[in-house]
């Protein structure tokens, strides 16, 4: 079966065109099967202005929607003890590869974070990279439960 892109056969079009040919059935295919453009901006998204801080700890509150969003090697969000963290900078320096982390992208990350046992130093470090918390209704590691932030 011969395809075409306007007139011309595929074979005999211009490099040019034939990348905006591909482009565009790559961005029909895309929508059609539901998948959305990781740099496009959503309007889930707040401005940092009118962002709600969290009452007890001051930080952004973010939701797990919003977190999910960024969920790519260039923007890289994760979740752990119910507190948002932007890793994307410590990606390539994490000693288990970046894969590891990008598994858990746009997800809360903290029960595979407690299983490998990081040390001390390592829980430390995340405080370079915190940016957030969940709203009360959507954390998991709230009260008084042995899985406390602070009990670490």
């Amino acid at each position: 079966m011969k395809q075409s892109y306007g007139r011309l056969p595929l074979y005999m079009l211009q490099p040019k065109a034939l990348i905006n040919f591909a482009a565009q059935t790559i961005d029909f295919a895309s929508q059609t099967l539901g998948y959305r453009d990781p740099s496009a901006t959503s309007n889930l998204t707040r401005s940092d202005s009118d962002r709600e801080k969290d009452e007890q700890s001051g930080l952004d509150i973010y939701s797990l929607n919003e977190v999910s969003e960024h969920d790519s090697y260039n923007d890289c969000w994760i979740i752990l003890y119910d507190k948002v963290f932007d890793v994307t900078q410590f990606l390539l320096e994490h000693p288990g590869g970046e894969d590891v982390i990008m598994e858990h992208a746009g997800r809360d990350a903290t029960i595979s974070f407690r299983t490998v046992g990081h040390s001390v130093p390592a829980l430390q470090a995340l405080d370079e990279y915190l940016v957030g918390i969940l709203p009360d209704c959507e954390r998991v590691y709230t009260g008084s439960g042995p899985c406390q932030w602070n009990t670490l």
